[in-house]
């Protein structure tokens, strides 16, 4: 596939922040619906957290979103400094 292509580039990115794979049915432990999500509400809640808000309710739930079309990458998510935000949240 590579010689075929016009251009090519490779993105070095933190695995943790950027792939959540999905190739196994839900309720196994690895690579299925239930760990992606688990991951993706993860970041989310960290990019809250890094706009310096503060967590309350049922942290631990897998539910929590930041929708793309409020932040790509956790940039301007900074009006939130200072603010409570119920877990689990969809911003």
């Amino acid at each position: 596939v590579f010689p075929l292509s016009k251009s090519m580039a490779v993105l070095d990115v933190a695995r943790s922040e950027e792939f959540a794979p999905v190739k196994n049915p839900p309720g196994t432990d690895s690579d299925s619906p239930d760990t992606a999500r688990r991951l993706f509400s993860d970041v989310a809640k960290e990019w809250v957290k890094r706009a310096g808000a503060t967590l309350t309710g049922d942290v631990d739930s897998d539910m929590c979103e930041v929708g793309p079309m409020t932040s790509y990458n956790g940039e301007g998510l900074e009006g939130m400094r200072g603010a409570t935000v119920d877990c689990p949240f969809s911003i």
